[in-house]
């Protein structure tokens, strides 16, 4: 019986491979009544988990996929590197390489994920094209009309009183009358914005978005979310999540039923 047991795992090892090269490409829309006219169609390009460890031909099928999707921002949502101790020199000019072809019209956001520490953010070099956000915003304009972007530091479950503290000196000097998205690595968030003037949340998780278990859910830790909250849209009050899995691996080269995924978010005036 245990020559079933070896093909059982090797099926399993198979679709695990199979599903980490499987990129998804999701576009979706979010209404709003608040978004400014000026901003109507406005494109967002979500991505992140990364966790670079080589410019392959994977990574060039995700600089290939973002041009075609022709975002007017492209966001980083945590987690370039691949381990804490990964050197954050080498990392750098992997993400300056994969991010050379891509030209989006407004720039390129990030926000540091729980990977991206031991200076990784604070040694970005002068000429790199990438703003981080951490504790800060970055605000467009358009005839008048005006689209903010935010960050905090990385707000999960064990410290969410700290995030909830950070976002509340970020919005401090903001004026009213903006649309505003909250970026971020943490599902978290959510809990984090609700009673803040907080117009769209944005995250990329794949701390815990990288396998799930059929019939029973995702294994997760440092995080109070639901199991219920899958990627994808999560709303609860009067905000709303759009929860991005990530692209990369961590720990297994394997994702298990959760496929990488970039994510389109086109911003329409309801």
């Amino acid at each position: 019986m245990w020559w079933l047991l070896l093909i059982f795992l090797a099926v399993i090892l198979f679709w695990g491979w199979i599903e980490t090269w499987q990129i998804r490409v999701v576009k979706t829309r979010c209404e709003s009544s608040n978004l400014p006219n000026s901003f109507n169609g406005y494109r967002i390009v979500l991505i992140g988990g990364l966790h670079l460890r080589r410019i392959s031909c994977w990574t060039r099928r995700i600089q290939n996929q973002i041009q075609r999707l022709n975002p007017d921002i492209l966001l980083i949502g945590g987690n370039v590197k691949p381990t804490h101790r990964s050197d954050n020199r080498s990392t750098h000019e992997l993400l300056d390489r994969f991010l050379a072809p891509l030209n989006p019209t407004d720039g390129i956001l990030a926000v540091q994920g729980y990977r991206d520490r031991k200076k990784f953010w604070e040694e970005l070099p002068e000429e790199s094209r990438v703003e981080l956000l951490s504790n800060s915003y970055k605000t467009l304009e358009r005839q008048g009309e005006r689209l903010t972007f935010l960050g905090i530091q990385t707000a999960h479950a064990s410290h969410l009183d700290r995030g909830i503290n950070h976002l509340r000196e970020t919005l401090a000097p903001l004026e009213m009358g903006d649309y505003r998205i909250l970026l971020g690595q943490s599902a978290d968030l959510l809990r984090v914005a609700q009673g803040h003037p907080i117009d769209l949340i944005l995250a990329v998780d794949n701390l815990h978005y990288q396998i799930r278990i059929l019939g029973w859910g995702v294994p997760r830790r440092d995080t109070k979310v639901p199991y219920s909250w899958g990627p994808g849209w999560v709303k609860e009050g009067l905000l709303s999540l759009y929860l991005n899995p990530g692209l990369g691996t961590r720990w297994i080269p394997f994702r298990f039923f959760y496929r990488p995924e970039i994510t389109l978010i086109e911003l329409t005036k309801k």
